[in-house]
């Protein structure tokens, strides 16, 4: 039991290590788009690229169910 729970404080720990790094990741990204607003440009077009790409494989997935249901009613 002891070895349990020390192996969750374990974990505990590095989750808290890995989520500050984190948070300093983005607090730094931030930090360089706004002072270079060309970075920003960056970032905000692979944010409008990546979430063109969702809509677009939502579509696929959707036309490909819609078919596969046609099929199936006319069998």
């Amino acid at each position: 039991m002891d070895g349990v729970i020390s192996q969750a404080q374990e974990t505990i720990k590095t989750l808290m290590f890995q989520r500050s790094t984190f948070g300093g990741i983005n607090s730094k990204l931030s930090n360089v788009s706004s002072r270079l607003p060309t970075v920003n440009h960056i970032l905000s077009a692979i944010k409008k690229k990546k979430s063109m790409d969702t809509i677009i494989l939502s579509l696929v997935a959707s036309v490909c169910m819609f078919l596969i249901l046609v099929y199936w009613m006319t069998k």
